[in-house]
């Protein structure tokens, strides 16, 4: 089995609401915050989706199961980057020569 090297990389992916009122309804099911802190936390989305085109994926999460698969999708595929396989060169080389010596 080829060995995946550990890597520093990261993959970012930027979640977001299907829309502010779904997000505020999110919030306030939650029950942990007072109304004060909920409008803190929006004042605070609206700042950080800013930042949305510096991530590598964007997700709108719209129901929670299908986001979190998504999620493990996006995960999978970047495992099999071919970048990441450190001993990739000497096994396709070893696959060329197999044809070779046929």
């Amino acid at each position: 089995q080829l060995l995946q090297k550990a890597r520093a990389d990261i993959m970012t992916i930027f979640i977001l609401p299907p829309s502010i009122r779904e997000l505020r309804k999110r919030l306030e099911r939650r029950a942990q915050d007072s109304t004060e802190t909920i409008e803190t936390r929006l004042k605070n989305a609206r700042i950080e989706m800013e930042h949305w085109k510096e991530y590598d994926y964007v997700l709108v999460n719209e129901d929670l199961d299908q986001s979190c698969a998504r999620v493990r999708s996006i995960l999978a595929a970047a495992r099999q980057k071919r970048d990441r396989f450190t001993q990739m060169d000497s096994f396709v080389s070893d696959l060329q020569n197999q044809i070779d010596s046929l």
